[in-house]
């Protein structure tokens, strides 16, 4: 399963810098007259993202329905062969891609994320206990920080061979790939009555879910720190990539972005590797929630000083490297002290609801703060907007720290 996880992660990656390029790159020079308003390249991409949050949700709520009528080794294979189809399909289409070829590239792959991943983890769930579940996901992580190493290097190292429609027929065959994976795996399991998971919670769950919310101060807490994450991440990202187009154009656009995320994959890695266990098991959970707002501060306030290519592309490396990687880790055993039932129903809630809401709010915030602040000088000031947040996600931290102590020592 840890190579199944390896793959999808992999074609994202693969994917990622490819559908950014075709995208901004397409709208580089000219922009985008939308509803009166004249938008560059970065800010496009904004609308384009909070499309991506509206599929993406109607996808995940489409495979709850679907995952209530098939079993979930079938379902896994049935979305596996339905993007194996659609990378075909684009295989042909994204030669001298237009517009909307380019944009249908563009939401397509975070669609194929969002159900490759639902599926996954439903089919993970059910091919035997809890207990087994928790001792696969150690590998599963792994699997995942180095798929998207490998998928993120390939592009950097091969950019100026692998031409949009070679990506798409390299993905075809890697969900090959995968479809043979799990087809030799749902072989070899007995299959357990279904876990129900955050991705096919029922209606009745997600009601309660936001009832244990409201209710908790300590839960609240969470969700509010994911939904500052956020913000803050869809700031950093189109910093990021207005800071790029503003110093790099044409062909060299892929090179570049799939160069750094290559770095941020590289950098996860190594703190997944390294830092992870070392900071959360002799320091605690706290201070490992603490070094994901504190790199982003760092590095904020530096671009406020000298913005420049280097310092615009180190912010997208401190945003993904540390989430991915230490504060996802210590977001995830925040959970283990809340009551069973709670902890599912509030996840599922915020993984589904609260995540997606919090996208949504974030980039029109940031597309509406990119109006005011326009061009690449404005950049630096969303820098003061992004350091207000952190002020409140770090105090936010610290009472969960606190709390957390608190509920792991009850005495």
């Amino acid at each position: 399963m840890s190579s199944y996880f390896f793959f999808i992660i992999s074609i994202y990656w693969l994917i990622k810098p490819i559908k950014k390029t075709l995208l901004v790159g397409y709208y580089q020079v000219t922009g985008l007259t939308l509803l009166g308003l004249h938008l560059d390249a970065a800010q496009v991409e904004l609308v384009a993202k909070e499309i991506n949050l509206l599929l993406s949700l109607l996808a995940a709520l489409s495979f709850a329905k679907l995952a209530s009528r098939f079993k979930r080794e079938k379902l896994a294979l049935y979305i596996i062969i339905f993007f194996i189809l659609g990378f075909i399909t684009f295989v042909s289409l994204l030669y001298n891609a237009e517009y909307l070829t380019i944009w249908m590239f563009y939401l397509y792959g975070d669609i194929f994320v969002t159900l490759m991943l639902a599926s996954f983890f439903a089919f993970l769930n059910d091919s035997g206990d809890v207990q087994t579940a928790r001792r696969l996901y150690g590998l599963i992580v792994l699997g995942g920080v180095l798929g998207g190493f490998f998928g993120s290097a390939v592009v950097a190292n091969y950019a100026r061979k692998i031409e949009p429609p070679m990506a798409a027929l390299i993905c075809a065959g890697l969900l090959v790939v995968i479809a043979v994976i799990a087809l030799w795996f749902g072989s070899l399991v007995k299959w357990t009555a279904p876990i129900e998971s955050p991705g096919i919670a029922s209606t009745r769950r997600y009601k309660n879910g936001l009832r244990t919310i409201i209710s908790s101060p300590y839960i609240l807490g969470i969700a509010s720190m994911v939904g500052l994450y956020e913000m803050v991440s869809a700031i950093m990202d189109y910093q990021f990539t207005s800071t790029v187009l503003h110093f790099v154009s044409g062909e060299q656009l892929k090179v570049y972005f799939a160069s750094v995320y290559y770095f941020t994959n590289f950098i996860s890695l190594i703190l997944q590797l390294f830092l992870t266990t070392l900071v959360m098991t002799r320091f605690g959970v706290a201070t490992a929630l603490l070094f994901l707002p504190f790199t982003i501060m760092i590095g904020e306030s530096a671009f406020i000083l000298l913005p420049g290519l280097l310092l615009g592309s180190l912010l997208n490396t401190i945003d993904n490297a540390f989430s991915y990687s230490i504060n996802q880790s210590a977001k995830e055993v925040l959970y283990v002290p809340v009551e069973r039932e709670k902890k599912y129903q509030a996840k599922a809630f915020i993984d589904i609801f609260i995540l997606r809401c919090a996208k949504g709010i974030a980039v029109a915030f940031s597309l509406m703060l990119t109006l005011i602040f326009a061009g690449f000088e404005g950049m630096r000031w969303l820098s003061l907007i992004v350091l207000g947040l952190l002020f409140i996600w770090l105090t936010v931290v610290r009472y969960i720290g606190q709390s957390y102590k608190k509920m792991e020592k009850p005495d």
